[in-house]
């Protein structure tokens, strides 16, 4: 009997020893092939290097959101299905590609852009933004990759629609979009009726369109959008000295950064320097163009 219980005791042990043998040889190999494996899908994830770039989607023809890729509109990073292109995304793909950066957009309100780039949610914004003292406190800015002149827009057949100075628009009921120079521009018109500042633009539209205002205060790419699918309006340049007055600096749209990011202000810097005036007003054209109607 013991000698039974001895040869199942040997028997048991051989096996056990045969058994970690096939697991500790199955545990080496899967072991190697994942470690390598792991270590150079994290070598690939250290060295892909990603922009990401903040803006509204809301804002055409700067940026816009529509359903699919057409006419080079890139993925919303954090709206699922959803696609945004206009001025800014393709300045925004121009510069991914020339500095070998993956580009991701992500979609925010006007007013929590600021935040997502201070919060190193984002990278950067590239958004229509103009610069002023005030943003300056918090944000870096790029040169310009555009300049915008501010103008008013009406209702074609309203009764401002022959106004050619601020003075024409006495006591006119009036807004524009929160968080940005239009608004604050509201005050120079004589007597203005000044309305709460709205959230976007297309907000900004409706109101206008439906009566509430008869006045809003944008810049001038944005009144060229804005007419182009609601020709019922009608923009009011101004001459010099008739019109809007600000520092030259508040036509300049730039891209912006955290205070810190002087590294990545550089680059954005180096690539706008090799686009030409020409390039950049046939990108423009062409955002106007394809905008949703």
């Amino acid at each position: 009997m013991k000698r039974v219980k001895k040869i199942l005791s040997m028997l048991l042990l051989s096996a056990t020893v045969v058994s970690l043998m096939a697991a500790t040889g199955c545990s080496s190999s899967t072991s190697g092939t994942t470690s390598a494996a792991g270590a150079a899908d994290t070598t690939a994830a250290a060295s892909e290097k990603v922009l990401r770039v903040v803006m509204e989607c809301a804002y055409a023809p700067f940026n816009w959101t529509q359903t699919d890729d057409s006419n080079g509109a890139v993925p919303i990073a954090n709206s699922e299905g959803a696609y945004c292109n206009g001025y800014d995304v393709q300045m925004a793909v121009k510069i991914a590609s020339d500095l070998g950066y993956k580009l991701e957009i992500y979609k925010t309100e006007w007013t929590s852009i600021p935040t997502a780039i201070t919060s190193g949610k984002a990278d950067v914004g590239i958004c229509g933004m103009t610069v002023s003292e005030e943003r300056k406190q918090t944000l870096l800015f790029s040169d310009p990759y555009y300049v915008a002149d501010y103008v008013a827009l009406v209702k074609g057949d309203g009764k401002y629609a022959n106004a050619t100075s601020l003075a024409d628009f006495d006591g006119v009921k009036c807004t524009s979009q929160q968080s940005t120079s239009w608004y604050e521009f509201l005050s120079q018109i004589p007597n203005a009726d000044i309305q709460p500042a709205l959230a976007d633009v297309p907000s900004m539209i409706v109101a206008l369109n439906s009566g509430k205002v008869d006045l809003l205060d944008c810049d001038y790419p944005t009144a060229l959008a804005a007419v182009a699918t609601n020709p019922d309006l009608k923009i009011i340049q101004f001459e010099k000295g008739k019109g809007f007055q600000f520092e030259e600096e508040r036509t300049h749209v730039c891209a912006c950064m955290a205070l810190d990011n002087t590294a990545l202000q550089g680059e954005i810097n180096g690539v706008l320097s090799g686009i030409t005036q020409a390039d950049r007003d046939k990108m423009m054209d062409d955002a106007i163009a394809n905008q949703p109607s």
